[in-house]
């Protein structure tokens, strides 16, 4: 069992990553519920032409901290695991940008959906650590609470700009 503790925050969508950012193309489906886990996804991320696909299932534990348990599946899995998708939900794409900056993991997804936003996410060891994002990261608003910008919501419901936007 993992834990999963991140900031989230919709930012102005970048121009531009630093150098030596890896990025990956990133394709998920989210799965009928099953057992305690309020998400189960399958994840296929290509990265420099390599497809690593993954079976999540996590829960919200307190604050923003979630249980988390993932492992690699083969492809052939992923795609039996297809017949299990939420038809409510279904599934997104994206292309996560990653890149450490002062001790801590910037994730950046870029969606096909928004042309002037992306969200950016901060991985930490605890709900109180500090952390600081790059002077050039125009932060829009921070979302960490806000269900509606959880991948699983943004695959049923995509928020107009004017939802987010009149937070600040």
């Amino acid at each position: 069992m993992g834990r999963e503790i991140e900031k989230k925050f919709i930012i102005g969508k970048p121009s531009a990553f630093p150098i030596g950012t890896a990025a990956s193309r990133i394709e998920q489906y989210f799965l009928t519920p099953a057992g305690d886990y309020d998400t189960r996804r399958i994840r296929a991320r290509t990265t420099d032409g390599k497809t690593v696909y993954t079976y999540t299932e996590k829960r919200l534990l307190h604050g923003f901290t979630r249980e988390e348990n993932e492992r690699e599946i083969s492809e052939s899995e992923f795609n039996a695991l297809k017949n299990e998708i939420d038809p409510a939900i279904g599934g997104l794409v994206k292309t996560r940008y990653v890149y450490p900056y002062r001790g801590h993991s910037i994730e950046t997804d870029v969606f096909p959906f928004w042309e002037e936003y992306a969200i950016l996410e901060v991985e930490l060891e605890s709900e109180d650590e500090s952390f600081e994002l790059p002077d050039n990261v125009k932060i829009i608003a921070d979302v960490t609470a806000d269900k509606r910008f959880t991948n699983k919501s943004l695959a049923r419901r995509v928020p107009a700009p004017e939802e987010f936007l009149r937070r600040t």
